[in-house]
This record gives C-alpha cells, sequence and structure tokens, in this order.
C-alpha cells in the first residue's frame, strides 16, 4: 500500500483516539462530581481513595507522599474517608506505633462505582469479547504508557 494512502488513515485514527480518550476523561470527571457529591466526599478525598485502591494499604505518611498533601491535610481525609466507611485505621503489625489505612473495595465498588458507566462497561468479561490477545495487550500497553510518570 504506497505511503500517501497510510497516513490519512493514520492520522484519522490517531485523531478519533484522541477525541474518544477525550470523551472518556470528560465522562470520568462528570461521573467523579456526581459520586461524591451523593456519598459525602470531596475530590481530594476520591483522589486520596483511588490512590490507596491503587497502591494498596499505606501509613498516613505514604498517602500524603502520593497526594502532595500535608500529613495533617491528610488526616482530615482519613477521618473523611473512614466516617464513610471507605477506608478503616490498622496498626502497623511491624511498628505498633504506625498506622495503616486500609481501602474497603467492596463499599467503593457497592456506592461509587455505579456511578462510572464507562468502567461499568469495561468492568463486564464480555466487553472484551471483540478484541483479540494482541490487541488487549496493546491497549493495555497504551495505557500503561499513558499513565506512566516515565513517558
Amino acid at each position: 500500500m504506497p505511503l500517501e494512502r497510510i497516513r490519512p488513515r493514520r492520522e484519522e485514527a490517531v485523531r478519533d483516539l484522541k477525541l474518544n480518550l477525550r470523551h472518556f476523561v470528560v465522562e470520568l470527571l462528570v461521573s467523579n462530581f456526581e459520586a461524591i457529591a451523593d456519598v459525602g466526599l470531596n475530590p481530594t478525598d476520591l483522589g486520596s481513595l483511588c490512590l490507596l485502591l491503587l497502591h494498596g494499604p499505606a501509613p498516613a505518611g505514604r498517602l500524603a507522599e502520593l497526594t502532595g498533601l500535608t500529613t495533617g491535610a491528610v488526616t482530615g481525609v482519613i477521618d473523611r474517608l473512614e466516617e464513610g466507611g471507605f477506608v478503616r485505621r490498622e496498626v502497623d503489625a511491624a511498628d505498633r506505633r504506625k498506622v495503616i489505612v486500609v481501602p474497603d473495595p467492596a463499599r467503593v465498588d457497592r456506592d461509587l462505582f455505579p456511578h462510572f458507566p464507562s468502567l461499568q462497561r469495561a468492568r463486564a468479561a464480555t466487553f472484551y469479547d471483540d478484541f483479540s490477545d494482541a490487541e488487549l495487550e496493546r491497549i493495555a500497553e497504551f495505557f500503561s504508557r499513558l499513565t506512566s510518570p516515565e513517558a
């Protein structure tokens, strides 16, 4: 296939991909506002909760590092998340002076997840049926590179 026939098609595909990413991000942002309004959180609380879900249980100091918040501000975030039932505090078995903040994925699934239609669609096993294994690997690589700080 001549190069001049490939380039416009690629440019169109890249343009469509960028547009679809923009739609996805906007949907997530709007969903964030709806979700936090319904469960009584604020954007910082939701972001902190998401970081705990991604990185796993962590001490307050680590959550402060991940969010860029002060430890005092993180204490308020943890208090609100704990009050809402999204996290619990556990004593660190290795150092009883430390408290580990543990997210509750079941609570998130039950009360936050329904606010994110695109994520619900992506969660359904049948959503992936139209893609080959190689395509899924490439999509996963795309998002990994998109979200990687080294990219």
